[in-house]
């Protein structure tokens, strides 16, 4: 799910790091999706394949930016799949259900192994599904903790999958870490909301 950032060098300590500056913001999928970071996060524009609709989120000042530093430290994914890949509005339910099979885990796990998943909770509900994990494999960033929150929700037909994960010398905790996904989560929207809203009798 995740991936190394060369933007994640203040937060882990890594020497002679130069990053390119940090965004605010970020478009998807053809700018069909913006994605605005919560206060004191950035766009780690690094790591970040916009052509590919994923983003990594991180706070500002460990990319380079003059922001404050977050109360809660972390690191967050996006991904957006393409056109019609979104379905959870249909059932939220059933995708929660599957999360906690073996399959559902396999999908969970880094590695692709539903062994080294155990799921800690889930969530269901407003069209979207949440779910808390530990993961037993590798990290996708080394320093990176075992356990992830992920969310999946639909934003014009498409499924948007974001995680977040904290340092292993740093952990987060439930409730930060579900307080994170959830900000993250509500930066995340169409663009043609903001054009509905700018043109109300569109």
């Amino acid at each position: 799910m995740m991936r190394a950032s060369v933007g994640l060098c203040g937060m882990l300590a890594i020497a002679a790091c130069t990053p390119p500056a940090p965004s605010q913001s970020v478009t998807l999928a053809d700018g069909a999706i913006l994605a605005t970071p919560p206060a004191g996060y950035c766009v780690d524009n690094l790591a970040s394949q916009p052509r590919r609709d994923f983003a990594v989120i991180a706070p500002c000042v460990t990319l380079g930016g003059t922001q404050d530093t977050p109360a809660v430290i972390g690191m967050a994914t996006i991904q957006v799949g393409p056109d019609n890949s979104g379905s959870i509005a249909q059932d939220e339910i059933a995708l929660r259900d599957f999360l906690i099979t073996d399959a559902g885990a396999g999908l969970l796990s880094q590695q692709g192994d539903a062994s080294d998943v155990t799921i800690l909770s889930t969530q269901a509900f407003n069209d979207q599904v949440m779910v808390h994990f530990a993961d037993a494999g590798a990290p996708p960033i080394a320093g990176l903790q075992a356990e992830e929150w992920r969310a999946f929700r639909d934003i014009d037909g498409r499924l948007v999958t974001i995680g977040v994960r904290g340092l292993s010398a740093a952990p987060l905790r439930d409730g930060p870490g579900a307080g994170l996904l959830k900000l993250v989560l509500a930066g995340v929207q169409s663009t043609s909301d903001d054009t509905d809203e700018d043109n109300p009798d569109a």
